[in-house]
């Protein structure tokens, strides 16, 4: 089914393959947080980034629907001084879930809230980052 759709880019914005660590929590529903833990940050690896959402790879089988508290830092070669590092604290909600091999789990995740600054902060770090198609 994804072989159908290479080469072509149905998302509403543009996406940069990452290989970034960053920190979760689970927001809601609170079963889930319990069970992970109120106060536990869990590491994850972000696959690709976009102002609207991301991907990553967790041990934790996330059904579609959970909220997340989710923290990280760009770093931005392309700029200078303070303003090449950026720490970004969003939420956003688990759109899908594929079950990998090794029995982590790749996790589609739609922000639902980001500041303008940090969406703009995203937006301009994709852009500035990303190779030009061959």
């Amino acid at each position: 089914m994804e072989d159908s759709h290479r080469g072509q880019n149905h998302r509403k914005s543009e996406r940069l393959d990452t290989s970034f660590t960053l920190i979760y929590q689970v927001e809601k529903p609170l079963a889930l947080r319990i069970q992970l833990g109120f106060t536990n940050d869990i590491d994850a690896l972000m696959l690709n980034l976009s102002d609207l959402g991301m991907a990553i790879i967790t041990k934790h089988d996330l059904p579609a629907g959970i909220q997340l508290r989710i923290k990280f830092n760009i770093i931005d070669l392309h700029l200078q001084g303070d303003e090449r590092w950026r720490h970004i604290e969003i939420t956003g909600e688990t759109v899908s879930n594929v079950s990998l091999p090794d029995s982590s789990h790749r996790i589609g995740i739609r922000f639902d809230k980001i500041s303008g600054a940090d969406r703009l902060a995203i937006s301009n770090f994709v852009k500035r980052n990303k190779l030009p198609s061959a």
